[in-house]
């Protein structure tokens, strides 16, 4: 059973991500490793945030013609979804002050987010989400309503189910997924 995850981000300073995300986002060192040819340079540092935890690394000698691809995407196919327990509006500020490229203010979504989105100077794009004050007895579920307490959770899941064949999703994932997301939803209406 998985645990946990953390994003590995390929970077050509790790010393340039640590400025940025310490100062301007206020995240955490939780390791550094230096070079074993050069203990001036850092190859890799372990960033937190709350549970959000991005490791920034320089690629070694051995490890550049692989991330080479990577490096000539314009976007690096990566971005992050950081969601917040509170604060969304005063966090915002915070990098408005901080001089973050800001892509768009905090908006309300259909899912009972809100949100903005950043990019850091490695074009990584930052979602920064959180849940608003009111809650929903009812949520989307891949394009289907659900709604909590109309019927019983078996006759619900099996709905969810059905729906998500359509989809190609293996009934296992698809049972477990909307498990859990009855599960969420009970818990946001509480």
């Amino acid at each position: 059973m998985m645990k946990s995850s953390e994003l590995l981000v390929i970077v050509d300073s790790v010393e340039e991500a640590i400025k940025f995300y310490t100062e301007k986002l206020a995240f955490d060192i939780a390791d550094l490793q230096a070079s074993k040819e050069n203990s001036n340079t850092l190859t890799s540092a372990h960033l937190r945030k709350g549970k959000c935890i991005v490791i920034f690394k320089t690629p070694s000698v051995e490890e550049l013609a692989e991330f080479s691809f990577i490096k000539r995407c314009a976007s690096r196919c990566v971005g992050m979804h950081v969601e917040m327990k509170k604060g969304l509006d005063k966090y915002f500020q915070r990098c408005q002050k901080k001089g973050v490229k800001v892509l768009n203010e905090p908006k309300s979504m259909s899912d009972g987010t809100r949100s903005f989105v950043i990019r850091d100077p490695f074009g990584i794009k930052i979602v920064f989400a959180q849940q608003e004050g009111h809650k929903k007895a009812s949520t989307d579920f891949a394009g289907m309503q659900i709604e909590l307490g109309k019927r019983k959770e078996v006759d619900s899941v099996n709905d969810m189910v059905e729906h998500l064949k359509h989809f190609s999703i293996l009934r296992r994932a698809a049972k477990k997924y909307a498990k859990l997301k009855l599960k969420q939803l009970a818990g946001k209406s509480k």
